[in-house]
């Protein structure tokens, strides 16, 4: 059952249509000092859609529709500043050097940038000021352990969650005092159980008493799912793995994969050639060793593929973490690193078919084989391709350098593996180009 209110983001895109629609004709009124005739609205609406479009491509980049973007109110004019700056920039190009797309004059395009701008800030600030406001749902926690701080904490910390708990029950107390609970006169609209935890089986008749049919009992590992968007590891058994994870996809997700991986690829390819004189001269201006280095990586169903990339340590590091060796990065792979100009080559890996653009990390047979003993069920994110980017490298804000930090890669890992489909590598792939644009300082 869905408990998270997935409304909003979609109470914002049909405000900010609305919006960006109403700038457009107020910048005609502007600029002609009159009501604009239907035929000067048809004439600039056609080319605007492209910008209508392309906005929304870069707001979600942005983080506009995010679930964590109310907490970072203070900067919230700011990054809509610079979203608009990026889409008014793409604007100009279009419509001074496509033809297609030029409607005249130009002034327009510009009172459109600053007024859309102003109603997106006054829109935004003012819509979660009122979501902020409303009436949250009070909930009952039965369970204890690190995912349900977790739950608790968000619920506390985010204005955008739609829950708060008074009452957390751990697992392990009396069945007469959950009762009291109930007794004390509290409503509990959700109650978020751990029912994986045989010790809450004790506490269903109670609940069955006193809140069936108008409270909805959840499992607590569903909700985590539904709001972190991973799976949490404390459920992962065969059971699980044999329920949700499957190697087999459907026939027309595998096409379309496969040929957005080929053209994509292509295109990467081609720009791994063009980059690679510029890039053997830095590399071998900086300490003069190789340019390329080959990896043995660990493919789908453990399968074994190689892989070259652009050096950007002092030697190949055979996927050891930075802290277990004195292997140091260039200074021209720090670059590389942060732009991911050494992945290209990989580009080869996709084309023929090793890999795909989005997908679990390959892991360096050394490393994936040490991580396979350390981590239980590690494999698992094995049973499709690897990729080049995927939704770990997205929400995590650095690559893995320890255990601890591996364990949550694999919670991501496998809520991909779980919910892949084309529309969740359209995100992943808009979450890479924001994180890329971020590396660079843009």
């Amino acid at each position: 059952m869905t408990v998270v209110n997935k409304k909003e983001p979609i109470l914002l895109g049909f405000g900010d249509i609305f919006l960006l629609v109403l700038s457009l004709f107020g910048s005609l009124i502007l600029r002609y000092q009159s009501l604009p005739s239907y035929e000067a609205m048809q004439a600039h609406l056609w080319p605007f859609v492209l910008i209508f479009a392309y906005s929304f491509v870069t707001f979600y980049i942005a983080g506009l529709y995010g679930r964590t973007v109310n907490l970072a109110r203070h900067s919230l004019p700011g990054t809509i500043i610079r979203t608009q700056i990026v889409n008014g920039l793409i604007a100009v190009v279009l419509f001074y050097f496509i033809p297609d797309f030029s409607v005249t004059p130009k002034i327009t395009l510009f009172i459109y940038i600053v007024l859309s701008s102003l109603f997106m800030i006054l829109w935004r600030l003012h819509t979660y000021s009122l979501l902020s406001l409303r009436k949250k749902q009070l909930v009952l926690i039965i369970g204890n352990g690190r995912e349900v701080d977790e739950l608790i904490e968000e619920m506390d910390r985010n204005p955008q969650s739609s829950f708060y708990c008074k009452n957390k029950f751990d697992p392990s107390g009396a069945v007469s005092d959950l009762s009291k609970l109930f007794l004390n006169g509290d409503y509990f609209r959700y109650i978020f159980a751990d029912l994986n935890d045989t010790r809450v089986d004790a506490f269903l008749p109670e609940l069955y008493k006193y809140s069936f049919p108008n409270s909805s009992v959840i499992d607590i590992h569903d909700l985590y799912e539904e709001i972190f968007d991973k799976i949490p590891l404390s459920r992962i058994n065969y059971t699980w793995i044999m329920s949700h994870i499957s190697s087999v996809s459907p026939k027309i997700y595998d096409l379309g994969k496969r040929m957005i991986d080929t053209v994509l690829a292509s295109i990467v390819a081609i720009f791994a050639l063009i980059s690679y004189p510029f890039v053997s001269i830095a590399i071998k201006l900086d300490d003069g060793g190789p340019i390329f280095i080959k990896q043995i990586r660990i493919g789908k169903n453990n399968q074994l593929f190689s892989i070259y990339k652009y050096r950007t340590m002092s030697r190949s590091d055979n996927g050891q973490w930075l802290a277990e060796n004195e292997n140091k990065v260039t200074r021209v792979g720090q670059f590389m690193r942060k732009s991911r100009i050494d992945e290209l080559p990989q580009a080869l890996a996709v084309l023929k078919g090793d890999m795909s653009l989005i997908g679990p990390r390959a892991d360096i047979i050394d490393l994936g084989n040490k991580l396979g003993k350390e981590i239980p069920y590690y494999s698992i994110r094995t049973v499709i391709k690897p990729g080049l980017s995927g939704w770990a490298q997205v929400n995590q804000e650095k690559p893995p350098q320890s255990v601890e930090e591996t364990k949550l890669r694999l919670s991501y890992d496998l809520y991909y593996v779980k919910h892949r489909s084309l529309g969740l590598d359209f995100i992943i792939t808009l979450k890479t180009i924001k994180t890329l644009l971020s590396r660079v300082g843009m």
